[in-house]
This record gives C-alpha cells, structure tokens and sequence, in this order.
C-alpha cells in the first residue's frame, strides 16, 4: 500500500532516524544513525505492544498489520523524542544529568515484562525499582516521564484513528465498526428506506451535544495547546510528501513542544473557575470544531449525493453545542449570576471574532460583478449613508474599506455592510467583558442570526442563478453552515439548579406576601397558588426584591439575581433550564414562576433531571402528572424535554440496576408524552467513565429502546472527552458523524423490542444487583472506611483539577460523595468497583438458576444487553488485582478487616470476568473489539509504573496526615501527576 502515511512513516527521519538529532543539526536525506539501548527498548516495548494486537486483528483483516504500521512509527518517533529531551533537559536537583533516562529505562523494561508475563515475580520486580528510589523528587520526575509517554501515545492514537478512517473511506482497510454516513444510507437502504426518507429525516434531525466542567479534566489549557500543535504535526506527516528539510523541521517542531511541555508544570497552582473552564471548552470549539463542522456537512452531502440525493439546504442544523460551564451552579457554589453573565458574554465575543474574520474572507471570495436581479435590487436599496467609509476605531483593522468597493462588486458592497456591523459586534462585546455595567450596544450591533443569514442567503441564491454554483458552496456555504450551527453564542448555555433552591425561593415569596408556609403545603395546593400566579398579571414582588430583606437567605437572592440575569441576556444564548432533584409537577411550575417574576419574557424551556433509582423508576408518574396540568400543557408549544441522569443511578444502585432503570424509564417517557401528543427530547446526562453512561457512544445510541431517539437527542459531554473526541479536526469530525449516523439509524430502523422473557429475567438480575450492591456500600460497615483509606478520594477532592467541590455538601459521608470522585477514584487504584460490583452476582444468581442460555441469547440478539456487557468488560480489562491488592497492602495494612473487604472484591471481580467470557464465549475480554483491545493494552505498561509511584506518595500523605498537607509539596505534585498520568492511561474517566 503507497500512502503519504506510510511515506513520511517510513522516511529516514522517522522514528530511529532522527531521534539523536540536536534541533539546529541537518541530517542528510537517507542517512540513518544505530539506535541508542532506550531507544531501541522503546521501539522493542512498542513493537511488542501494537505487533500482539495486530496479529490478533489479521484473523480478521489481513491488511490490518501493514496498516498499523504508521501508528507504531508514530509512537517510538514521539516516545524517542521525549526520551532525548529527558537526557537533555531531566533537571533533577542533586542527580547526575542521566539517572533519570536510566531509571526510566530499567522501569520500562520492567514494566514490558510485567505486561508479557504477568507473575507475581514480574510485578515484584517493578515494585523493587520503584521502592528502590529514594528520592521524592525523582518520584516525581519519573511519574511525570510515564505521564507524557501516555499522553504522546494517545496523540498518536487519534491520530491513527483518523488515519485508518481515511483510509477506510479510500477502500484501503477495514473498520471494526462501520459508523460513516455512506455505511448507514447503505444499511437503511437494504432495510427498505429510499434515499428521499433519508435525506428528509437528517433533514429533521438534531443532536445536541452539551460541554460540561468535571472534576477529572485535570490537563492545563496551556498543555493542551501543545499537545494541539504536536497533533497537527503528526497529520501533516501522515497527509503532505515532505522534503527533508522539511521532515526535519517537522520533527523539530514536535521536539520543540515537547521540550514546553516538559518544561512546563504539570500542576495546576491555582484552582480554576468557571470562567477558566468556559476558556477551555471555547478552545476547544475555535480550534477544531468550528473549523471541522463544514468538513463533515461536506461528508454528509457526498454520502447522499452516492444515493442520488441533493445535498442538504445550507441552513441545515444536524449538530448544535450546548454547555453547563459557567451556567451549572447545582452544588458549585462558585457559579453565581455573574459568572453566568460572564461567561455568556464571552462565548458571544468569540462569536462575533471567529464571524467577523469569516464575512472580512467572504468579501475577497466574492469579487464577481454578475449577480442576480433580486441581490442587485438589493444592495441599490442600501442607503447611501451606509455606502461609506469605515468609521476610523475600526478603519486599520479592516483589509479594504465599503468606499474602496467598485460599484458593480455588489456582493462585496453588501457583504461590507454585514462586515462593518460584525465589527461593532466584536468591538462591543470586547469592551464589556469584565465590565459590571458595560454601555448599551450601539448603532449597528447584531441582535439576531437572522441578520447574519438573510444576506448570506441573498448572495447564495443570486450566485446559483448566476450558475456560480460552486462558490456559493465554498466559504459561503460554510460560513452560514456554521451560523445556523453556533448562532451569535457559539453554544447555547444551559442553567441547571436543584429543586429545593427553587422551593426554597418560593417559599420566601409566599411568606414576604404573608400566605403562610409554602414547604408545608400539599402538592395540590403548591400547584394551584403557583397556577394562579403564572396566570395573573400583576407584578408579585417589587422588582428589587429581596436586596434589602435581611430575612431572605443568601441562597434565594442568588436564584432571583439568577432569574433576573436571564432576562436581560436574550434567549438566543440560553438553552434548557435543568431542574435537578425533580420530583413533582411543583418543581417545575416553580422555575416557570421565577422566571416569569424576573421579567424573562422568553422563559427557558425546562427539563427536569431524574438521576437516582427511585426517581427514575417514578419519572413517567412524574411527566405524566405534570402534562395533566392544564395550564402547563398549553405553555409548552408540544415538546417536553427530559434529562436522565445516570452517574447517581449507578452510584445509589450499582451499574446494572442504573442502565435497566433508564432503559425501563425511557420506554415509559415516550409512551406518557404519546398519550398527551406531545414529542418529548430525552437529554441523556452520560459522564466518560462506564460507571457514568460513557464508552462509545455509536453503540450507546443503537442500543437504546426502540422509539426513544425520534431524531432528537441531548448528550453531555464532559471532562476530559471534550478533548478526546473534539481535541483534534480529524476525530471531531469522525465524532460528528458518528453522532449522526447512530441517531438517523436509532430513529429509521430502531433495534426489535426485547422478548418477554428477555426482559423478566434481567428485571430479576436487576434486583439482585441492586440488593447486593447496596448490601455492600451501604450495609457493610467497613466499606467507607476503605473507600476512605485504599483510595485517594481526599486526595481528588482536595486538587486544583475543577472548580466544582468533589463533595454536595461539606459534611456527610459517602452518600454526599459526588458520583464523579467516588467511581474515580475506585478507577485509580485499578479495581473499578463501581463499575461491575452487583453484576457478578446477578449473573450467577442467573446462571444458577439455568438462565445461561437465554444469557447468550440475550448477549447475540439484544443490542443493549450486549453493549452493557461488553462496556463493562471494558473496564474489567483494565482492572489489575496485583496493583488494587498493593495499594491494600501499604494504605491499609494495620485493618485486617478493610484488608478483607479488598482481597473479597478482588475474588468477587474474577469471578464476574469468569462469568462474563463464559455468557460471550470469547477467550478473551477484549477479543470482540481487536482496536480497542490494542488501544487499552497498549497503555497498560506505562500506566502500571505510574499507580506504584501513587501509591508511594499516598503512604507519606497517610504518614503525615496529622501534619500540614503543605508542607509536603513535592508528595502533593506527585499525587497531582500520578491522578493525572492514571485518568490518561485509563481513558472513559470523567
């Protein structure tokens, strides 16, 4: 196979052939160098690493192995280079220059080992190198070396992610999953669709992906721009025939950013707030969202053009952007109404830059002189006031002024105008940024998309008429694309809050009116007094209340000052208002009458949260009591949307139990909002981690229950996934499209509904799941304290990795335990428990009872059950008991009894792999899935030394726990990094 990829893979400045180069030495074309001993145990480590998996995958795809080659290439040029920056630049007080590469080497070297023979002789020897290093600081500087290693690898990763889908759709290798949009016009078409139904129903498809702040995105901002820049270097190498001069430049580039990356502090200092996280996550949008979403509308109207479809009207909204950052203040007592305001101006502000920048290129694209009568009569109506030069704030930023426009350039003159007023846009939003009280917008400032679209559209018709077609398809097209996209807001901000806030500022109203106690009422009651009020006219309280009312707790005048903020923002930048803890048609009605007391003339559309078991199995009563109210039912235009909650579920009744309640829960939904006709969105609250809904959405989304999708969904995203699947152009749009793919094939051709028996015996499993789980985490007295002590749960709570506290509420125990940091934190030491705990019993229980047959049955022809299995299997296979069992070994040895509690969930979790190969009938956990069991594998070895690292920093933090944490610096950027290092190595954390 001849590919660029493998071209520049193969150069002599690849891999061995570079790597002892210093930045400023030339090498000739052709010339090769031997390796060095790290370089060459690095390239026999990732040899041995990517070779196992693609022998594996050749049984299936002989041309697996030759493709894999790149990545492999890919990882020892990254791994070397970062090796020759550790000899250069290791910088560890009181060491000789090298003893960090040569600690790093012998610990790879006995990492390999543990990972091709796992013994308990293997893992002795990497624990003896680890203990055998005394020094703090070097702890520090190896976890830091593994650290990148992982980080480097997953660079390369994607990049071959993007590589083989590329390559896929060039007929040059095979995918294990076919998500792209050719795979499913072509499988709608042999299922009896005809391409107009498909084009119509993308055409009336939505999916809405929200970014969310987690307290497991511990990378920093300016990391990750390094690590932007070194992706970007490896798909130049994989997509341009280089020079040499000019692979070597590209090489030094990456050893250049890799060089900052080194140099630059893994911890973060100073806790980040919101406004920092929206930073971040806009990043992440202008850098290659922004930039990849004309690229997959492109992939889409390719894909219907091979099925003789038109392409899609450029107006078209198949993907949208919601957040919570900055808008989720549910127990993050730092999202305030400013913050909230804050950051809404900011996403606007970056907004109208990345559009300015686009209409200033438009108007060089669009120098013709023909044009259609309908924008020639147009622009003659333009005022002649407005055909002037630039006002002189804005003249110097501008490449050509509206009086330097010719006359019969009229797409120019009309895009002038588009231009000046995206400027004053951007200028104002600017200025008021950090300013409490900025000044009105001014003359010419754009209020609404619309007067963006409407003169884009204007000079698309007049170009098509003109038969100048195909650039109205080009940055035309692409600009209004990303308009009806991202709107004047890039995303849309979503508020979510709990209900007993809201309660809570009910109740002060109804007592400041002197109606008595809210909170004591009846249900009935609370909706007839909060009905009557929605209905009436008059204002119910002063517009300034309650500022001065010293009887009125902090926590409502936040929900006022909060409502009250909504109603001076405009809608076009606020998305859903989330209600969490929702539970009665009260709740609801409550958040309808703040905002109707605040002055919001476009109420948010509000969407309750069931997150718990209890609340998901009540959810449809709940939905089905609320669409009964009549005042409710006429005010919500048809649509209700409801969020699924399923991080609290899996943590209130094990993993099992969650995802049978939600699939029971959404079934129930969608047949209440049939009853009313009214068409209901399902906002799918999914975290990173199995234990939290995550893994590979594609799947996720075909195994919901059939008639759940209706081609409407809302998905978070959150954490660290931002990054993977939106940190690079080339998996964002492979993630763009499998979004669509997934929801187009859910809605048109849903999976067959379970058989009965299907669904009674995983009812059974499901409570005896829920039994066991719970009999453990909340029966067993020894349980919290070995959360609390074989864990570094106080160690995540107390890092600089969030803004969001990892506790609810300052006091309690392990019910006030956030989800995210307790099945985190069971992810570091490498034993997942909250993953499978319950699982393994509810599979024996069935098993005993002669179920293993309809087991496999369910496993081979229920899309759900198998993808439940196959998530958690996942998981298992980066579970390691030897490293779980040593950090029991050194964290809780003088307990026997939390010592017995570790060793019983270690037997618990072999049993529950025993039991999941025995229903799948593979030999291995990961044998279904050949890529993703290299990718997993493929970490394992530099991920183990970093848990040992942990582990010895855990020890000294628990030895000096009586003593000041910060007087301990070096052991709190150790637990930092190894947090970090581990999240990385495991992925699906957040």
């Amino acid at each position: 196979m001849t590919t660029a990829a493998n071209t520049a893979a193969a150069s002599p400045l690849s891999a061995a052939g570079v790597n002892g180069l210093k930045p400023s030495q030339p090498s000739p074309t052709g010339s090769s160098r031997s390796l060095n001993s790290r370089e060459a145990s690095m390239q026999e480590l990732i040899s041995t690493l990517i070779q196992t998996a693609d022998e594996k995958e050749a049984k299936h795809n002989p041309d697996a192995v030759d493709f894999n080659k790149p990545l492999r290439e890919d990882i020892i040029v990254l791994s070397n280079l970062l090796l020759k920056t550790i000899e250069d630049h290791s910088g560890v007080a009181g060491s000789a220059p090298d003893i960090l590469a040569e600690i790093v080497d012998k610990v790879l070297a006995a990492s390999r080992n543990y990972f091709t023979e796992q013994s308990d002789e293997t893992f002795q020897a990497l624990v003896d190198l680890i203990k055998g290093v005394k020094d703090p600081a070097l702890h520090l500087e190896i976890a830091r070396v593994f650290h990148e290693f992982l980080t480097l690898a997953e660079i390369a990763e994607r990049q071959h992610r993007v590589r083989r889908w590329r390559g896929y759709r060039r007929g040059e290798s095979s995918l294990s999953y076919r998500q792209t949009c050719r795979d499913a016009f072509q499988l709608l078409q042999s299922k009896g669709f005809t391409g107009e139904q498909i084009r119509e129903s993308l055409i009336k498809q939505n999916v809405d992906l929200i970014m969310t702040a987690h307290p497991t995105q511990a990378t920093r901002r300016t990391l990750l721009d390094k690590y932007f820049h070194i992706a970007n270097c490896l798909a130049t190498r994989d997509r341009t025939i280089m020079t040499p001069h000019e692979q070597e430049d590209n090489i030094n580039t990456m050893r250049a950013e890799i060089l900052a990356a080194w140099r630059t502090n893994t911890v973060r200092r100073i806790k980040p707030t919101p406004d920092d996280e929206a930073r971040n996550g806009l990043m992440v949008l202008e850098n290659t969202i922004w930039t990849s979403l004309p690229n997959f509308m492109a992939t889409v109207d390719h894909a219907l053009a091979e099925i003789g479809q038109p392409p899609l009207p450029i107006d078209s909204t198949l993907i949208t952007f919601g957040s919570w950052i900055g808008g989720d203040r549910d127990g993050n007592p730092y999202v305030t109404s400013e913050v909230t305001r804050e950051v809404i101006k900011l996403c606007r502000w970056r907004a109208a830059t990345l559009i300015y920048t686009e209409i200033d290129m438009l108007m060089f694209d669009l120098s013709m002189t023909s044009c259609s009568d309908e924008l020639r009569a147009a622009v003659d109506a333009i005022p002649d006031e407005q055909i002037h030069e630039a006002s002189a704030s804005r003249k110097k930023s501008l490449r050509f002024s509206r009086g330097n426009v010719p006359v019969d350039e009229r797409y120019r003159r009309l895009l002038a105008v588009v231009r000046d007023k995206a400027k004053i846009t951007e200028e104002h939003l600017q200025l008021a940024i950090g300013v409490d009280n900025p000044p009105p917008p001014p003359a010419g400032f754009i209020r609404d998309a619309s007067e963006l679209m409407e003169p884009l559209m204007l000079c698309y018709r007049s170009l098509v008429e003109c038969g100048d077609g195909l650039i109205a398809r080009g940055r035309l097209m692409s600009l209004a694309r990303r308009i009806s996209t991202f709107g004047l807001s890039l995303v849309k901000l979503d508020i979510r809050q709990e209900s007993e806030r809201h309660a809570e500022a009910v109740a002060a109203i109804v007592k400041w009116l002197g109606l008595g106690d809210y909170l004591a009422w009846s249900e009935e009651k609370k909706q007839e007094f909060l009905i009557e009020e929605l209905k009436g006219k008059r204002p119910l309280v002063p517009a300034d209340w309650p500022i001065a009312n010293d009887e009125v707790s902090d926590n409502v005048k936040e929900v006022m000052a909060t409502c009250r903020m909504l109603a001076t923002v405009g809608a076009d930048s606020l998305g859903a208002y989330v209600i969490s803890m929702a539970r009665t048609p009260s709740d609801i009605l409550a958040v309808a009458l703040l905002q109707k007391t605040a002055g919001v003339a476009k109420p948010m559309r509000v969407a309750p949260l069931f997150e718990t078991k209890a609340d998901l199995e009540t959810a449809a009563q709940t939905i089905d009591r609320l669409l009964s109210v009549p005042y409710y039912r006429a005010s919500i235009n048809d649509h209700q949307e409801v969020m699924l909650g399923y991080s609290d579920s899996a943590k209130d009744g094990s993993r099992l139990t969650s995802v049978c309640c939600l699939y029971k829960s959404q079934e129930e939904l969608v047949e209440t909002c049939k009853k009313y006709g009214v068409s209901l969105t399902l906002f799918h609250g999914r975290g990173g981690s199995v234990g939290r809904g995550g893994g590979p959405q594609h799947l996720a989304i075909l195994s919901q229950p059939s008639g759940t999708v209706q081609g409407n969904m809302r998905i978070t995203i959150q954490g660290e996934i931002i990054d993977h699947h939106f940190g690079h152009t080339g998996t964002a749009e492979q993630t763009l499209e499998r979004y669509t793919t997934a929801t187009l094939i859910s809605t048109l051709a849903p999976p067959p509904a379970p058989k009965p028996e299907w669904r009674t015996l995983l009812d059974h499993m499901s409570d005896v799941s829920c039994a066991f789980y719970r009999k453990i985490v909340r029966d067993t007295p020894e349980f919290t304290p070995y959360f609390r002590n074989a864990t570094p749960i106080t160690d995540i709570g107390s890092m600089n990795i969030g803004s969001r506290p990892a506790k609810r509420r300052a006091t309690g125990g392990l019910e006030s335990t956030r989800a995210i940091p307790y099945i985190f934190a069971f992810t570091q030491t490498r034993m997942h428990l909250p993953v499978w705990l319950g699982l393994e019993e509810a599979l024996q229980v069935a098993v005993q009872e002669g179920h293993l047959e309809t087991l496999r049955d369910m496993y081979r022809n229920w899309p759900f059950f198998k993808s439940t299995l196959d998530l958690i299997a996942m998981t298992l296979a980066k579970a390691d008991s030897r490293i779980s069992r040593y950090y029991d070994r050194n964290l809780v040895s003088g307990e026997p009894a939390l010592q017995k509690l570790g060793d019983y969930f270690r037997q618990r979790q072999d049993q529950c792999v025993k039991l999941i190969l025995q229903i799948s009938g593979y030999e291995h956990l990961l044998a279904s899935d050949p890529v993703v069991r290299r990718a997993v594998e493929a970490r394992l070895p530099f991920a183990n030394p970093i848990n040992l690292l942990q582990v010895e920093a855990l020890k000294r933090l628990k030895e000096d726990e009586e003593a000041d944490r910060e007087e301990n610096p070096v052991f709190r950027d150790l637990m930092s990094v190894t947090i970090q290092g581990i999240a990385m190595g495991m992925g699906n954390t957040g």
